[in-house]
């Protein structure tokens, strides 16, 4: 599975059904949050691996993934471990987690509370995508970013990049760079 399949399978139905459900969120606004969303995040997560430190920490991280059974997971959104989702998304965003959440929120209509549980469910499908990607690929430190940035044109539609641009920047300098390594030296550090 690599991020078009995702995109894919994250578009249907059912999928945005289940994922509202456990968040009381309408599926167009799941659908909303999805695109904005995921390139969001890996956005952040291309910023964290502009080192060689970042890019090792998130390959150990993608091992911890790669025999995720997103498909399944995909199909019973049940089985999608918030927890697991909410450690991810703290570590990829840190400091600037609640700024992503609030800028979310205001874009999709949707309250914080519930882009955070959404996301939560997001980030494990992201996780186990790009882990058995990496494990498929043989990637590894020296390649890994030019996983995500592949992956990251493939789960942007239209201005999305400069939208998760914008949701990265905390202190509105117009540049995420200052930003992303404040927040990105926290993502691998376990």
């Amino acid at each position: 599975m690599d991020m078009m399949d995702l995109m894919n399978l994250l578009g249907n139905k059912d999928m945005m059904e289940g994922i509202g459900k456990k968040s009381g969120v309408d599926p167009n606004q799941v659908d909303k949050l999805i695109n904005m969303g995921l390139p969001t995040i890996m956005k952040a997560m291309k910023g964290n691996i502009s080192d060689q430190k970042g890019a090792e920490s998130l390959l150990n991280a993608l091992k911890q993934h790669e025999d995720d059974d997103v498909e399944e997971m995909i199909k019973d959104p049940s089985k999608i471990n918030m927890k697991d989702g909410e450690k991810i998304l703290g570590h990829i965003l840190s400091g600037k987690k609640d700024n992503v959440k609030n800028n979310l929120a205001k874009e999709t209509g949707l309250k914080g509370e519930q882009v955070n549980d959404i996301l939560s469910q997001l980030a494990p499908l992201l996780m186990g995508t790009l882990g058995q990607q990496q494990k498929q690929g043989k990637i590894d430190s020296n390649n890994v970013s030019n996983l995500i940035t592949d992956a990251l044109g493939k789960s942007a539609k239209g201005g999305m990049m400069d939208m998760a641009e914008k949701f990265l920047d905390a202190d509105n300098d117009g540049s995420i760079v200052d930003d992303v390594g404040k927040l990105m030296g926290k993502f691998f550090k376990k």
